[in-house]
């Protein structure tokens, strides 16, 4: 008795406990900046304004790094105009007084430099076609396409846009974003949601370029074809980056919902997008050909609406997205909303920690300056948004994510000669890297420190960091490179120098070894940092994948973009104090899961079988699903196991039915799953069913307790009907069936709809069994039970927890089971001593019920 108390207690003082979300590494962290939308620069440059727009935007990258945000998508060409010193398109009206004009100083150089000073990383936001709105064509300067390249412009009444079927617009695009990346140190380009015309855009328009393309003997409906001029020009502006500057990161923030029609879904082996995708017919545009065919490094889709709509589901769909196709998803959205009806301070935080939940990488805040100046109140307490996120999810410094699909092209040691004078960290310059800064608190030893977020200080660009007064004393730092794809490398202490960690000796899986996708790649060394290598050939030219780990081991599944096949892997460790040594180069065969027993499409199976399925890694868990319908929704018969094989219990399948299993593996956070297989079961007559209770005539049923029967082999679903006369009237009779596996109905005062039992009547009750015969959609029936009459009291049967008739040891475990939470019975039933509550002084009123 003392035991069952205990872990009563336990269980509902567990009720209190508050989860924490963990600091995170690496996401990004971002804000669109424009001119267009009065950010910055907030007005026209002038001889006047030139210090105070300088020194506000130095205050505006001072915010975002005090708040730790870590990029800015800086607009730098919004309609074939320039916000930088551009080799083919007029300065832009937004930031000079009259197109064309030269600014007094360059707005990207200037962004540029002051955000590395801050370790902000500084992306350059172009829309790659959008020329003018409704009723302008520009005009002001003589490098207007209304002058150059008429025969470029495509106008409808909402907006004139460069024609993305021509090629020379295509390569104007490109030539636009290579005079970009060539001229100003920026880390990463991106689009945003303009390419066909916004509104639509008639099929006459551009027919005559349509035709002469079908002339060529191509098949594409011209929908189709608008969609490839804009995938083709995303294709040329990625191979252009990657031969330039290959660092650069290039993605695009499309509308939120993507792929939402079944056909397209299953085109590309995904399921469709919930949501209505308005882009692919309006702008023709369709984020999963770039993201599928590896043309773009991340996607910002604009989710721009908020919990009480479905941001949940779209963001779960894009995180699979990301997962599936091994390229980064930082989600969008608006600040503008903020402080109507849904958008308060909590929304946004609990959307932070719901992209992250989705395995998505970042947040991308739409625009600046609402996202700086929004301010709400919680429990009395006035918050600015920036400092709320910073306090709830944004606790530390992060780096942005690393390019998992790319191996860096060197590996890099440590920072050498880092030393600190007075409040300033100096090292050795490293060409073209930034740095990230770590104060480790004296209390922690040089062991237990690997990088982890909470040390994370900041970053720079420049070979020194300015040492706050906040961590003057008790602290000491360390130094590691980033290089410009984010991969870190080994940390170093100022005042230490560093030596090579041992080299990693490959331990599992053997040289050439065929294992499961649920196995581990594992190796010993003294490093504690890792970086695994995966290439698709054994020169180690194809990179596959490159991921940073914090053990010894990783599973295969955890590597993104693995498939089963063959894989050449090799692993660099390094620690504080150690630099990067690379091990021997290994290779390994991984094949995913499968269901071994029963074969595929296996008839005359026994109603009790035994699945079984190819072993994973020791310390797998396995989740066995088995369903009548072949999507596996709504699995009748879920099971964990940690062994590779499951007999499933009696009374759980029906004869003469088809089932369809599949194999869930968990290994720690990777996952693997095996392809559905079916199998039929053979066929079975049940027997008409048999009363447990009522067990005999006239007996009285009481409201919390059950009909019942003795359970019966085969029969796929129970019909249970009550009446108050023998001949069970349709329109007045209680009817309910019950699935496979259930003999007993709801508790009888629970009992809903026409003909439920009324307190003090008699009723008669029958039932009868379906079953299926294999090879036939047929259902078929046995005979219907013997009536049996029972009189009915709403009271319940005191004690009588579990609704079986009787008050006995089964009703304590019942009991307890409702105060852990692991059962659901009525409160009025469970309330066993009347004091309005239910907790263990009820265990205690029952077995003193029991024991008389």
């Amino acid at each position: 008795m003392k035991t069952i108390i205990k872990i009563a207690l336990f269980a509902l003082m567990m009720v209190g406990v508050v989860t924490v979300h963990a600091q995170v590494k690496r996401e990004q962290r971002s804000v669109w900046m424009s001119a267009y939308v009065s950010d910055w620069p907030s007005s026209k440059i002038s001889e006047s304004n030139v210090n105070t727009l300088k020194q506000s935007c130095q205050r505006m990258l001072d915010t975002l790094a005090a708040n730790n945000m870590n990029a800015v998508y800086f607009h730098v060409r919004a309609m074939c105009d320039a916000m930088y010193n551009s080799a083919y398109e007029p300065w832009s009206s937004y930031i000079v007084a009259k197109r064309g004009d030269v600014p007094v100083f360059d707005p990207l150089e200037w962004i540029v430099q002051e955000a590395h000073k801050r370790g902000i990383e500084l992306y350059a936001w172009v829309n790659p076609y959008r020329y003018a709105p409704s009723g302008s064509s520009w005009g002001q300067s003589e490098l207007d396409y209304i002058h150059t390249h008429p025969d470029w412009l495509l106008t409808t009444d909402y907006e004139t846009v460069l024609n993305p079927g021509m090629p020379e617009v295509r390569q104007r695009v490109v030539d636009v974003c290579k005079d970009i990346i060539t001229k100003y140190d920026v880390d990463g380009l991106v689009f945003d949601d303009y390419f066909y015309n916004q509104g639509g855009c008639d099929f006459s328009l551009d027919a005559n370029l349509y035709n002469a393309y079908k002339a060529q003997g191509v098949t594409l409906s011209q929908g189709d074809w608008r969609r490839e001029n804009v995938n083709q020009m995303v294709a040329d502006v990625n191979q252009m980056i990657k031969s330039t500057k290959p660092w650069v990161r290039f993605g695009i923030g499309p509308a939120g919902v993507a792929c939402s029609s079944p056909d397209l879904a299953a085109k590309y082996g995904v399921e469709p997008s919930p949501g209505t995708d308005w882009q692919y017919n309006q702008i023709y545009s369709d984020p999963m050909a770039w993201v599928t065919r590896g043309t773009i490094d991340f996607i910002s889709p604009q989710v721009y609406w908020n919990t009480a709509g479905n941001f949940d589901e779209v963001t779960g769909w894009w995180g699979k997205i990301g997962k599936k196709f091994n390229r980064h998803v930082y989600i969008s959205q608006s600040c503008s909303s903020f402080g109507k009806d849904g958008w308060d301070l909590q929304e946004f935080s609990n959307q932070v920690n719901i992209m992250r939940d989705a395995g998505n990488s970042g947040m991308v805040y739409f625009k600046y300056s609402t996202w700086r100046n929004n301010n709400g109140t919680i429990d009395g307490k006035t918050w600015g948004l920036r400092r709320w996120l910073k306090q709830q999810v944004f606790t530390t410094p992060a780096l942005c994510p690393s390019t998992q699909w790319i191996a860096p092209e060197k590996q890099y040691g440590t920072v050498t000669n880092c030393r600190r004078e007075g409040n300033e960290l100096k090292w050795d310059a490293v060409d073209n890297v930034r740095y990230a800064i770590y104060a480790i608190p004296d209390g922690v030893a040089d062991a237990d420190f690997r990088c982890q977020a909470q040390y994370l200080l900041g970053f720079t660009y420049p070979n020194s960091y300015e040492i706050k007064a906040d961590y003057a004393q008790g602290y000491r730092f360390a130094v590691t490179i980033l290089d410009r794809w984010e991969n870190e490398f080994a940390p170093v202490l100022a005042g230490s120098e560093s030596r090579p960690a041992d080299k990693p000796i490959i331990i599992s899986p053997a040289n050439g070894a065929t294992v499961p996708m649920l196995s581990k790649l594992a190796w010993r060394t003294n490093g504690t940092l890792h970086s695994v290598e995966v290439y698709s050939d054994a020169d180690c030219q194809n990179a596959v994948a490159y991921v940073e780990v914090g053990d010894t081991a990783v599973a295969i599944t955890a590597i993104p973009g693995l498939k089963p096949g063959t894989y050449y892997w090799r692993v660099s460790s390094r620690g504080l104090n150690l630099s990067s040594v690379t091990s021997d180069v290994s290779s390994f065969t991984c094949e995913k899961m499968a269901i071994t027993s029963p074969t595929n499409m296996a008839t005359e199976m026994g109603l009790t079988p035994e699945i079984t399925w190819s072993k994973a890694a020791d310390g797998t868990v396995y989740t066995l699903n088995i369903s009548s319908k072949s999507s596996m929704a709504t699995p009748e018969y879920v099971a964990e196991t940690t062994e590779a094989s499951h007999r499933i219990p009696k009374f759980k399948l029906a004869g003469g039915t088809t089932y369809y299993a599949q194999v869930v593996a968990h290994l720690g956070d990777a996952v693997d799953q095996s392809e559905v297989v079916s199998f039929t079961t053979k066929n079975v007559v049940p027997s008409a069913p048999v009363f447990v209770n009522p067990a005999e005539e006239g007996m009285t049923l009481h409201g919390n307790q059950t009909i019942s029967f003795v359970p019966e082999e085969g029969a796929q679903s129970l019909r249970v009907e009550i009446s108050t006369t023998n001949s069970f009237p349709t329109r007045t009779s209680w009817k309910a069936t019950l699935d496979e596996g259930v003999f007993s109905t709801v508790p009888l005062a629970e009992m809903t709809g026409t003909g439920k039992p009324a307190d003090g009547k008699s009723y008669y009750v029958r039932a009868r069994y379906a079953y299926g015969t294999a090879g036939s959609t047929t259902v078929n029936y046995t005979d219907y039970s013997p009536s049996r009459l029972f009189n009915y009291v709403a009271a319940p049967l005191v004690g009588d927890v579990n609704g079986d008739g009787v008050v006995n040891v089964s009703d304590v475990t019942a009991l307890i089971n409702k105060i852990l939470g692991t059962a659901d019975y009525s409160d009025d039933v469970c309330d066993i001593d009347g004091n309005g509550a239910v907790n263990v002084s009820d265990v205690t009123a029952l077995i003193n019920l029991i024991l008389g």
